[in-house]
């Protein structure tokens, strides 16, 4: 049997480092867990919350130790959790139910908020393998424990990861909240001005005014515009009696000068001189 044990220190607050563990898979750097499902989850009399989830992986086994055991397609795990609200901490436990019989893996996480900086989380994260009815068990044990060591890396990377992707989440809902908190705001205000200063009765009795305003301008100035084209019309009549009178008396005018143009010896005749 060969034990292993590992502490870290996240630089974040438990609540998130608490969550990112929960949503630490899928990620990119611990590929093998393909499947998880919650078989159980309970609240206990003092408030823990217990939960029972199954995990379905592809076990990174050595070539030799896979042979040996014969690998399936799917290997699965079964883990035990315990979140403590009051205490501001939550326990991990995990334990391969595949190849139970001949190879035991048991791993213990421990996430607990430091209580002289809220502002970070400690990790302590133990394991114990165990492999039973085979030759070379304890070589066995060091390859996996040596694996043990990458893969924990591994896990702590995608909780950070998680923990910023938490983080902006977190800000971008509070963005949202408080959008929605001013447009609450805008709305309580609009509707409170509309109460007291009957905005919206006011704007549709000034709309009604300039309704009516404009259709008294209108009438206005379609009366005057019908008056001077009637006062238009009226002078150009006018103007073409007063042009026929002129062109009247100018004819006449020309006619009295053709008359007058007689003869001397006509003249002299018609006064009553006979010439000699």
């Amino acid at each position: 049997m060969k034990l292993w044990t590992k502490e870290h220190t996240f630089s974040h607050p438990w609540k998130n480092v608490s969550e990112a563990a929960w949503k630490k898979y899928p990620n990119e750097h611990n590929t093998n867990v393909t499947a998880i499902d919650v078989l159980d989850r309970k609240v206990s009399e003092d408030g823990r919350l217990q939960t029972t989830r199954i995990f379905g992986s592809n076990w990174n086994f050595p070539k030799l130790l896979a042979t040996i055991l014969g690998l399936p397609e799917m290997c699965y795990a079964v883990e035990q959790s315990e979140v403590n609200l009051k205490e501001e901490k939550m326990t991990l436990k995990m334990v391969n139910y595949t190849f139970w019989g001949i190879l035991a893996v048991e791993e213990t996480l421990v996430y607990q908020a430091n209580k002289e900086n809220p502002n970070e989380t400690h990790l302590t994260q133990d394991a114990k393998i165990s492999i039973h009815g085979i030759s070379f068990s304890s070589y066995f044990e060091d390859l996996l424990i040596s694996n043990y060591d990458i893969n924990s890396g591994k896990g702590r990377t995608a909780i950070e990861q998680v923990v910023h992707k938490i983080k902006i989440e977190n800000i971008l809902n509070a963005v949202t909240e408080e959008l929605q908190e001013l447009r609450t705001d805008l709305d309580s205000a609009t509707t409170k001005l509309d109460s007291e200063f009957q905005v919206s009765e006011r704007i549709t009795s000034l709309g009604k005014d300039l309704d009516n305003a404009t259709d008294i301008i209108n009438t206005k100035l379609n009366k005057f515009s019908s008056f001077l084209g009637e006062e238009f019309s009226h002078l150009v009549n006018l103007l073409s009696l007063e042009l026929d009178q002129v062109t009247v008396k100018v004819g006449k005018v020309e006619n009295d000068s053709n008359t007058n143009r007689i003869s001397l010896t006509d003249a002299v005749t018609n006064a009553g001189l006979n010439a000699k």
